[in-house]
């Protein structure tokens, strides 16, 4: 992993290195002041960055990412409840540790974006400016919150197949499988009653399963319509040419030029994430090395559930101590968010 602040040494000169960008709530806060020192032009390109990102946000009711994320970190925490404050400080993080990269010499080869973390993969890959997807990321929260309320999301510890097998024995046919991460961790949705019985059945089957902090529903079918609502707004923003190819695990493919990329990105509010075979086909494609684009290591550790003795390089950890957790929707309800969780 990356704990050298020059982390290009510690490639080989013919690695080809994949960036995963992580949904949100996959980590706590993240420690940006701790990136903005990891070397030579590394803290411009933090505040680039978190002055990018502010210019995609409301100017009413929303904190300075600036001062939250790092100049004064311990105001995360209040900062926090403002719903949409999580996510977006997930997204900087994203497109900041991006930047820090590149600006130490790790050029990516390819991208893979996790749910909401394909808005950070196809800005870093060039196709929207990085204040677009700030306003696209601003306007899914409130679209998710607001059209999938009632519902929410679990991780099971167990297969795709083990996954329907618990929500069969449950009887509970309105839960679906929403991601599967890994080849032992898949992630359900449904409504919120439907839910804990086929979490309830999983642990009575001797599988961990436990309810995720996400307040509404995705990744599932009564979702419909909430997709074209957030294609309507956010079609206005102009794509641009990709500058690297960039795997969906939704679409189960890299996407083209020719793709309707806003599209793309809002099939994930409908359709499954099946990210093992997103990690498969970059690593077949030539990716030696990947290398978490964000806080945390959930999608590393996902990638060598995956991909046994895959590398693996996580050059930002979360905050120590962080008082959020719990505001990102991949966090553990009443707990740490969970390196496997959902996007």
């Amino acid at each position: 992993m990356f704990s050298d602040p020059q982390p290009a040494e510690e490639l080989k000169p013919d690695d080809a290195c994949a960036f995963l960008f992580a949904g949100t709530g996959s980590a706590g806060a993240p420690d940006l002041p701790a990136l903005a020192r990891t070397g030579r032009g590394a803290a411009r390109a933090v505040t680039d960055v978190l002055d990018a990102v502010q210019e995609g946000l409301p100017r009413t009711r929303w904190p300075s990412l600036r001062a939250i994320l790092l100049e004064d970190p311990a105001a995360y925490r209040a900062a926090a409840r403002t719903p949409g404050v999580a996510q977006l400080a997930g997204y900087a993080a994203s497109v900041a540790v991006d930047r820090v990269l590149r600006t130490a010499g790790v050029q990516p080869a390819y991208a893979v974006g996790q749910s909401f973390g394909e808005i950070a993969a196809l800005v870093g890959a060039g196709a929207f400016a990085i204040a677009d997807g700030a306003r696209m990321a601003v306007s899914l929260v409130g679209v998710l919150a607001r059209r999938g309320r009632g519902g929410g999301m679990g991780l099971l510890e167990d297969g795709e197949d083990g996954a329907r097998a618990a929500i069969r024995a449950a009887a509970e046919p309105q839960v679906v499988v929403a991601s599967v991460n890994a080849p032992s961790a898949t992630v359900v949705a449904g409504p919120d009653g439907a839910l804990e019985r086929v979490l309830d059945t999983a642990r009575g089957r001797g599988v961990r399963a436990v309810r995720l902090a996400v307040p509404y529903l995705s990744h599932h079918p009564a979702m419909a319509g909430a997709d074209d609502e957030w294609y309507t707004m956010i079609r206005r923003y102009p794509q641009r040419p990709l500058e690297l190819p960039v795997h969906s695990p939704v679409r189960g493919r890299a996407y083209r030029d020719g793709d309707d990329l806003h599209r793309a990105l809002a099939d994930c509010i409908v359709k499954p994430v099946r990210l093992p075979q997103a990690l498969r086909a970059v690593h077949a494609a030539g990716a030696t090395v990947f290398a978490e684009a964000g806080a945390g290591n959930a999608l590393c550790r996902c990638t060598r559930l995956t991909i046994p003795g895959a590398r693996t390089l996580t050059p930002l950890r979360e905050r120590p101590h962080d008082g959020g957790r719990g505001a990102g929707e991949g966090a553990r309800r009443g707990g740490k968010a969970d390196p496997t969780a959902r996007p």
